[in-house]
């Protein structure tokens, strides 16, 4: 996959926590491939405690995020809190800043009672109403200074945030391909001022007949807001290598278009190995089945097993995470299924199946229960 820098986002909660309360930052990291990202919090030269969440892995980038929790507003010290985000193979070093809100009290100061004196020595507020010539004027300013008293004991309002469109094109889940026959694509954005929103999409350039479901528009707790679009097409136009668009319309800015298809940069398995490990001896007893795979990259992959073109109870087989092959960027996994002793006169057929998110097809090794045989179909159409 190509290189690509990180974006960094730095938010807290929106509402103005109470003096006694700890203060929540996070720090998102979006965008970026290949992994990883080293993520440092400062005030001022001191580094801070922080919790990293797990690397995703969307349509050929990466996100992640750090959460640092400070001490309450009245025990908070002096200095700004910065994020710092080293990404080596992009050769990025970029730190964003946290600017504590300002108080209730320094947004709505309070007025100071005293007033200046008159000329007599008479402040006023001790003058007579013969010689006060702007009793209205006087009265405007108590009533504002009592407005102003009252505005200490409020909570501002929560300042709007404003985050720059995102758009985001989810492919097909690898089950539904296999299970239900068909590909789903989820189009989803994120921004501000989304009401004038609208997505659409274009399959080989044309506008779909496929099912379309378009979600509501969803309010968030920091400002933003979400919507998203799914179109569901046949597994046939999937895995012709047919081109799907989604677009977003929005007034402020001009279309933006983000193709389903990836960039030529990862490896989709071409082969996979289905192996006896212990042949039935007796024959009625258990054996078990070895299905690998390997050379692939990114590591998300689906290893499902079939029984007679079955879904197999996922208690019957365990399969590993991706892990790195030695000495090579690719990825290698395995999975070990339990076959019971025949119940029937007539054998099962198991049937190893692969999906990687970067192949257009699935890969699967069948093996007939009792025989030592084994076929492997290459692709499935």
């Amino acid at each position: 996959a190509s290189t690509k820098a990180p974006d960094v986002f730095i938010t807290s909660a929106c509402e103005l926590p109470k003096d006694n309360s700890p203060v929540v930052l996070a720090c998102l990291i979006t965008g970026y491939n290949p992994k990883s990202v080293t993520v440092t919090w400062h005030l001022g030269t001191q580094i801070q405690n922080q919790i990293m969440f797990p690397e995703t892995d969307t349509q050929g980038s990466y996100t992640t995020s750090s959460q640092l929790v400070t001490p309450p507003l009245s025990q908070r010290h002096q200095g700004e809190y910065k994020c710092t985000v080293k990404h080596t193979p992009s050769n990025t070093n970029k730190e964003k800043t946290f600017h504590w809100p300002e108080s209730p009290k320094a947004q709505y100061p309070s007025v100071s009672t005293a007033q200046p004196q008159a000329e007599g020595g008479l402040s006023k507020a001790t003058r007579s109403p013969a010689t006060n010539r702007n009793t209205g004027r006087r009265e405007k300013e108590d009533k504002e200074e009592k407005e102003q008293q009252e505005g200490e004991t409020k909570t501002p309002e929560c300042p709007r945030h404003t985050q720059p469109l995102g758009i985001y094109l989810l492919p097909p889940a690898l089950q539904d391909l296999w299970f239900r026959d068909k590909a789903t694509f989820t189009c989803f954005v994120v921004g501000s001022d989304l009401q004038d929103a609208h997505l659409s999409w274009e399959v080989a350039g044309k506008v779909p007949k496929g099912d379309m479901e378009e979600g509501p528009l969803e309010q968030h707790s920091n400002g933003s807001q979400s919507q998203h679009s799914r179109l569901a097409l046949p597994r046939s136009l999937w895995n012709a290598g047919t081109s799907v668009t989604c677009t977003l319309n929005h007034p402020s800015l001009p279309s933006q278009k983000l193709m389903a298809l990836r960039e030529p940069a990862a490896q989709a398995p071409v082969r996979l190995s289905l192996n006896l490990l212990a042949s039935s001896d007796p024959p009625e007893a258990a054996s078990w089945l070895l299905c690998e795979v390997s050379d692939f990259s990114p590591p998300n992959i689906l290893l499902m097993w079939l029984e007679d073109q079955r879904e197999v109870n996922s208690s019957w087989f365990a399969t590993t995470h991706p892990t790195p092959q030695p000495g090579s960027t690719m990825f290698w996994a395995w999975s070990v299924l339990r076959v019971p002793g025949p119940t029937s006169p007539q054998p099962a057929t198991y049937t190893c199946v692969v999906s990687h998110e970067d192949s257009r097809t699935l890969l699967n090794a069948v093996r007939p229960r009792g025989c030592s045989d084994l076929t492997d179909r290459g692709p499935v159409k």
